[in-house]
Formats: structure tokens, C-alpha cells, sequence
């Protein structure tokens, strides 16, 4: 009889072993994660830190960084050098006048002039205008103005110096077009130019961005910017405020596993980015004027795998810091070669071939394409499933990561 009791209660220690977890521990365990979330919302919502932090620092984020993104070029700095006072001459300076994108900010009679202007910052352009320019022209010989532009900005430079090309092609085609108007004695139109000049032109159109507008370009990577900053930020500092503050050593004596500790303390930094998230994206769009042509909810579904990972991240720093001033300053060390090697401003196309390489291990360079393709394109799963696939895996691995790293204990 005793044997058959001992065989009993070896038999119900295997089953209450069992690795399968039963109601009454899922339930325990469900109670103590919320009751660690509520403390963590108390705690958020308490602290005026936290609260700049998560309402304050992304609506001033999204304002500064949104109007300062851009590479739209307009009102260029132009001094103009000319020294054939002709009539030919103002119509060219009248051109650059005209487009919008050059401001001209003087006017010289001497090249000397114009080397003070620019090495002084004073202008970025310089427009040469020759002497005896008119006659030139007219004794049907070809001219060189000359265009001269700073290159330190390079980006800027060959912008400007396509706007200027196309502005001085334009009035050599005028000019053709009226000599040959002259010559066959043709009534010349604008709204028909090919019955003087007949060839081949350019019926270009831009997809996705008609106005190729940069702001268009940069505005939805700069909200994938703020949730990747507040995510890692935030949650880091989190789980390192209570090595900081010794509580950690009261989690340590109550009965609550490692997962379990991570989840309530991640939810609540979750739950905060995830909001803060769909705040500033329609915001984005009233600012801005960006449109969005995808799915909401292929939208909102790529955004929680992205905070999944960004989470896993923050936990993982976590693990090897001390107090919160090394957290966000480790985090800030991961976010500047993240922010880099994303695409968000260098085409990756250009990098060396070495760090084309890396940034497949770079989570923002698949969420900020995945953005761009929603907002703009109005792109799905159907196209995007192969920046959506590497971010699952890098949420998988991130949070297992953290999870291996992360120890209940004082170091």
C-alpha cells in the first residue's frame, strides 16, 4: 500500500512537472505581468522626464527634422557678372531671375568681383556673362557663359548646375527658334514649336512623386527616425532604472521568472511608442501634405514587427549597463551607423560594396523602405514581403537575444 502511495505521488510530482504550463500558472503568471505593467505605467506617467520624452521631444522632432530634411533647391545665392550690358545679356539674366531657383543677390562688372562673393559665402552661384556677347551671337558664333558654383555641398552643387544647364539650353533653343523663324519667314508659336524645329523631345514623367518633392522622400523616414530613438531609449532605460535605483533587488525575491519581467516591464514602453507612432503619422501627412496610398492595417502590422525588434534591441543594451546614462548613451551609439547605413539619406546603391553588405543587418534599412513603399507607392505584402521577412527574423532573434542576456540579478 505504501509503495502504490509513493508510486502515486511520484507519478503527480512528474505531472505537476510537466513542461506544459497549467490554467491556474498561465493565470498567475498573467497576474503578475499586469500588475508589473501597472506599476510601470504609474511610474511613467508620474515622472515629468518621461512624459517630455514621450509627447513633447517626437511632436518637436517631427517639426524640426520634417522642415529640415530636405534637398529641394530654390533661391540659390547668385551674383551675376555682366560685362556685355546688352540686351541678350539681361534677357539671360532675366532667365536665371525667373526660374526660382536663383535669388540674385548682386550684380558686378568684373570677375575679380565675384571671386570676393564667393569665397566670402556671400553667394553660391556666379553667372559670367562675356563681353561683346550679343555680337557674338548674332555673327552666328557660339558663346560660353560661364557658371561658376560652390562645390563644397556637392548634392547642392549638381542640382544647381542641372538648373542652370537646362535654363541656358533653353535660350539657345529660343534663339535657334527665332532665327529660323526669321530666316523661312514663319510665324513662330510657342503652342506649336515643331513646324520651325522639328525633332525628338522628352514627355518625362515622375512616379509615386510628380513634384519630386523631397520632403515626400524624407517625412516617412523621419517618423521611423522618432519611434527607433524612443523605442531603444526608452525601453533600455527602462529595465536599467531598476538596477539603478536597487528595486531590482525586490524583484529578485518574488516569484516571477525572467519572461515574465521582460514583458512587464517592455508592454508599457510598447503600448507608449506604439501610440506615439499613430499620432505623429497623421500628423505627418496634415504638416507635410504626404500622402498615403497603402494599407492601414499592412501599416500598423509591419510597425509592431519593427517595435518588436527595436524592444529587443533596447533589452539587449540593457543587459550590459549600469545606470541610464550609459543606457542612452550606448543607444545613441547604436542609432547614428543605424540611421546612416539605412538609405534614410544615402542611397545604399553607392556605399561600398562591404557596408552594402552590413546593412542587411541594419532593422531600419527595411522599415524605412517599407514606409516609403506604403506612404508613396501604396505597396503591399505582394511587393514588400522581402523587407517584411528579414524584420521577423531579426525580432525573433533580438528578443531571443535579450532574453538569453538579460539576468535577474544585481551585477
Amino acid at each position: 500500500m505504501s509503495q502504490f502511495a509513493d508510486g502515486t505521488a511520484r507519478k503527480r510530482a512528474n505531472t505537476n512537472g510537466s513542461k506544459w504550463p497549467t490554467r491556474e500558472s498561465v493565470k498567475a503568471s498573467l497576474q503578475r505581468i499586469s500588475h508589473l505593467i501597472r506599476k510601470e505605467f504609474i511610474h511613467i506617467i508620474r515622472s515629468k522626464q518621461n512624459f517630455r520624452m514621450l509627447l513633447i521631444a517626437p511632436l518637436v522632432q517631427l517639426v524640426v527634422f520634417g522642415y529640415a530634411s530636405r534637398l529641394d533647391v530654390k533661391d540659390v545665392d547668385t551674383v551675376i557678372a555682366d560685362l556685355d550690358h546688352s540686351t541678350m545679356s539681361r534677357q539671360i539674366t532675366d532667365a536665371f531671375s525667373r526660374s526660382g531657383y536663383f535669388r540674385i543677390v548682386a550684380h558686378v562688372n568684373s570677375y575679380d568681383a565675384v571671386d570676393d562673393y564667393m569665397l566670402r559665402g556671400k553667394a553660391a552661384v556666379a553667372i559670367l556673362i562675356p563681353p561683346d556677347l550679343e555680337r557674338q551671337i548674332q555673327g552666328f558664333r557660339t558663346v560660353l557663359v560661364g557658371v561658376l558654383i560652390d562645390g563644397v555641398d556637392t548634392t547642392t552643387a549638381g542640382t544647381v548646375s542641372g538648373y542652370a544647364q537646362s535654363i541656358l539650353q533653353q535660350f539657345s533653343t529660343d534663339l535657334i527658334v527665332a532665327r529660323m523663324n526669321q530666316m523661312q519667314g514663319l510665324l513662330y508659336t510657342t503652342a506649336n514649336p515643331r513646324i520651325i524645329s522639328p525633332g525628338v523631345t522628352d514627355a518625362g514623367r515622375a512616379w509615386f512623386n510628380p513634384n519630386l518633392n523631397s520632403k515626400n522622400f524624407f517625412v516617412p523616414g523621419v517618423v521611423v527616425l522618432i519611434i527607433l530613438a524612443m523605442s531603444i531609449v526608452l525601453t533600455s532605460a527602462i529595465i536599467v532604472r531598476e538596477k539603478e535605483i536597487g528595486t531590482i533587488e525586490q524583484l529578485m525575491v518574488t516569484p516571477i521568472s525572467r519572461f515574465e519581467l521582460i514583458l512587464g516591464k517592455t508592454i508599457p514602453s510598447f503600448i507608449l511608442e506604439f501610440t506615439t507612432l499613430t499620432v505623429i503619422t497623421p500628423l505627418a501627412f496634415l504638416m507635410f501634405d504626404i500622402p498615403f496610398k497603402g494599407s492601414v492595417w499592412f501599416f500598423y502590422v509591419t510597425s509592431i514587427i519593427f517595435l518588436i525588434t527595436t524592444s529587443g534591441i533596447g533589452i539587449t543594451i540593457s543587459a550590459f549597463c549600469k545606470t541610464q546614462q550609459q543606457a542612452v548613451l550606448t543607444s545613441f551609439m547604436f542609432l547614428q551607423p543605424s540611421v546612416l547605413l539605412s538609405g534614410y539619406a544615402f542611397p545604399i546603391e553607392n556605399m561600398p560594396v562591404i557596408i552594402q553588405y552590413v546593412t542587411y543587418l541594419n532593422p531600419l534599412r527595411y522599415f524605412i523602405t517599407i514606409m516609403r513603399g506604403v506612404f508613396l507607392k501604396g505597396t503591399g505584402w505582394e511587393i514588400l514581403w522581402p523587407q517584411v521577412i528579414p524584420m521577423i527574423v531579426m525580432a525573433i532573434f533580438y528578443v531571443a537575444l535579450a532574453s538569453f542576456l538579460f539576468k535577474k540579478r544585481v551585477d
